[in-house]
């Protein structure tokens, strides 16, 4: 009778528990005092059920023998449908494998059973490949079965038979289940902000590829679209592997292919590709063959990566000589994980090209900001002389004509030079150069003094202006200077576009965690199409009543920098003819 070795790694002890039950019934409803149940594992026969002695129960449990141990049992033995009978007479008493003689001496009676009489049950599935076999031996009887007893058999082995598939579909779906979850966990991981660039991908992805399926290597090859196509290599021990161009140029040829076809294909040190038949291309199959062959690999698993229609690489994970063959299960598992790791790549290959292009802004901002500060400055110095000029030229006694021309140059020059100021302020607070040093500034403070300022105007204008300060605490980090340009920004805006008899409201107030100031006007508003590039720099309103008022189209632009420099927030909430309200929001830091 076969021995093979411990199975109580596969399947799960309820479905173990199942398989047990089969084994003791089969001995006891036909009359049998030892019982075997083996079931196929990487070629093996593993034992899985026993019941008999206990002098025989760890030895059953420790040995394990080929397939092929059985092949003199099916060559020499009748066949009984399922069961296989080998009468002691028809061999020489040794048979291939771990056997045991768990009999007593025969009887001396026609159809008497011999210790070395063998009966086994071929466990085939639906293909006819054997998945197990079921040995009985030692009746109670004494006899060899009648035709009774052999009916009563072949309906044992039947639904052992089925136990076994069952168990073995259990098997399969347990491990497609983790197979699945682990190429959740892998895609979610990859997926965080953390690892959102396309080289953090690679780097999280390649540990628990290469421990999820017990490989000896995994290579992610990423395909360029518009640059270079970018793989990351690396061993079970993390050791990098470098691999020639040849291999980046079958990754780019393979991996279209494969995705066109949904398939992943395992490919061999021979060279034959799984399933057989598979068309990967000759030139293909001699590359994998080499490569295999230069890292002394049995076989690699090439899945496609991708997300929709379009195909972004190709995962290898390699296996060496002692790993097991890959199982369909894990081939459509790994290709499940294609599906999922190919989403990430193409997520994470979309923010890089952002990243990218951001970097790109950011280099034309910074020279933009750069080329105004230098033009501010250089027309700084001959404004300066014209102005000066303008100055000596005003004390002299002029003609009417020359007055007015003189007084016209001079508005032009102050106008210019309130252009080239704000040009100069608007560099310097964009300039990441010119980091903000924060100190403690009062709000109220500096509302307070810009009020200050503007009242005379206000009040020649014939407008309310109205302040209202909350209680103590009006405290932010931050520049005062800077504070005090984009409250002073947003009080004359409001004074300048509002109508005479109007009013103007300046408030500033503790909220939670920040300091909210507020400007509000019932002046000419602006409209929703302003509205959406009111904070750009030189943006300057499509209302014609607005448009009469001079400004230089920086002061809006200067606020929202200055605001965002400070990490707060500025918002406006205006109708167009029945006023407007900007509202800062500045955080106090605690």
């Amino acid at each position: 009778m076969t021995a093979p070795a411990d199975g109580s790694a596969w399947s799960d002890s309820s479905a173990r528990a199942v398989l047990q039950l089969m084994v003791e019934s089969v001995a006891e409803m036909i009359g049998f005092e030892t019982a075997v149940l083996s079931v196929v594992l990487d070629g093996l026969l593993v034992t899985v059920a026993y019941t008999g002695s206990e002098e025989w129960r760890e030895y059953v449990f420790e040995h394990a023998d080929p397939i092929s141990s059985l092949d003199q049992v099916a060559e020499q033995g009748t066949s009984w449908g399922r069961f296989t009978f080998l009468a002691a007479e028809e061999y020489d008493g040794e048979l291939d494998g771990s056997w045991f003689v768990a009999a007593d001496e025969p009887l001396d009676v026609p159809d008497a059973w011999h210790p070395l009489d063998a009966l086994i049950g071929f466990l085939r599935d639906d293909d006819g490949t054997l998945v197990g076999c079921l040995s009985v031996d030692r009746p109670i009887s004494r006899m060899r079965p009648d035709d009774a007893q052999r009916r009563l058999l072949e309906r044992y082995a039947a639904q052992t038979e089925r136990a076994v598939l069952t168990a073995f579909e259990r098997e399969e779906l347990v491990q497609q289940i983790a197979h699945a979850e682990a190429a959740r966990r892998l895609v979610r991981s990859a997926s965080m902000p953390a690892h959102a660039s396309l080289q953090a991908v690679l780097e999280y992805t390649y540990q628990p590829l290469v421990e999820g399926f017990t490989a000896s290597g995994s290579w992610i090859q990423v395909l360029g679209t518009d640059g270079p196509s970018i793989g990351y290599a690396r061993s079970r021990d993390s050791d990098v592997v470098t691999l020639p161009d040849p291999m980046v140029e079958m990754a780019r040829e393979l991996a279209p292919r494969l995705w066109a076809e949904q398939r992943a294909v395992v490919v061999t040190a021979d060279g034959s590709p799984v399933p057989p038949g598979t068309d990967v291309g000759d030139r293909v199959r001699a590359l994998a063959t080499e490569q295999l062959a230069d890292f002394e690999l049995a076989s690699a698993l090439a899945v496609p990566l991708g997300a929709g229609g379009e195909c972004v690489g190709l995962l290898v994970l390699t296996r060496g000589p002692d790993d097991p063959t890959w199982s369909p299960v894990e081939a459509a598992s790994a290709q499940e994980i294609g599906h999922d790791l190919g989403a990430a790549l193409v997520t994470a290959r979309a923010l890089e090209r952002e990243r990218n292009l951001v970097r790109e802004l950011q280099q034309l901002d910074d020279y933009r900001t750069q080329l105004i500060a230098t033009l501010s400055h250089e027309l700084r110095t001959p404004l300066t002389v014209i102005s000066g000029n303008l100055e000596m030229l005003g004390e002299l006694d002029l003609e009417e004509t020359a007055r007015r021309y003189h007084q016209a140059m001079t508005r032009g020059t102050h106008r210019m030079g309130k252009v080239v100021d704000d040009l100069l302020l608007l560099a310097r607070v964009s300039d990441p150069q010119h980091p903000l040093v924060p100190v403690p500034v009062d709000v109220g403070a500096v509302t307070a003094d810009v009020v200050a300022l503007v009242e005379s105007t206000a009040r020649a204008k014939g407008l309310r202006l109205r302040v209202d300060l909350g209680p103590g605490g009006l405290v932010v980090p931050g520049d005062a200077n800077e504070i005090d340009q984009v409250v002073g920004n947003l009080t004359s805006n409001a004074v300048k576009y509002t109508q005479a008899g109007g009013t103007v409201a300046v408030s500033a107030v503790r909220r939670d965690d920040t300091v909210v100031v507020e400007v509000a006007d019932d002046g000419l508003g602006i409209s929703e199409e302003d509205q959406v590039g009111l904070f750009r720099a030189f943006f300057r309103t499509t209302n014609p009543d607005a448009l009469r008022e001079p400004g230089t189209g920086l002061g809006l632009a200067i606020v929202a920098t200055i605001v965002e420099r400070h990490r707060g927030s500025v918002r406006v909430s205006s109708e167009l003819g029945r006023g407007t309200t900007f509202t800062v929001t500045l955080p106090t830091g605690g």
